[in-house]
């Protein structure tokens, strides 16, 4: 009986240590500072739109360096709608001015060339 009392008397001891343990690290996580991100307007408003306070801002995590110029090939009735970054790839969404088609273009800031398109159309779906 006395073998049971002393089991017992550890395993509660092992419980308060693991809860004093977990209350450590939780206390850990809430101490970390998230890393700051620099959030700005868009310097140039997207095409066909107005810049309003309804506009999302603009997350930027690193900054750009000189990447030179991208020629993109779009159509007199096409339009940019959008585009995002990561890394240094860029999205550009192209829409047509009458809406029939949309298309992504992929273009790589380090090679200086157009990586690839994806056709948004009717006939797409």
């Amino acid at each position: 009986m006395r073998a049971v009392k002393i089991l017992v008397a550890f395993m509660g001891l092992l419980i308060v240590i693991g809860i004093g343990l977990v209350a450590y690290g939780l206390s850990l996580d809430k101490n970390k500072t998230a890393p700051q991100e620099t959030v700005s307007e868009p310097a140039v408003p997207l095409a066909g739109g107005d810049v309003s306070p309804q506009t999302a801002p603009v997350t930027v995590s690193e900054p750009l360096s000189n990447f030179g110029d991208i020629s993109v090939d779009m159509a007199a009735n096409e339009r940019l709608v959008g585009y995002s970054r990561q890394g240094n790839q860029i999205t550009l969404q192209i829409d047509a001015a009458d809406g029939s088609a949309s298309r992504l273009v992929i273009v790589s800031m380090d090679q200086k060339k157009v990586l690839g398109r994806v056709i948004l159309g009717a006939s797409a779906q």
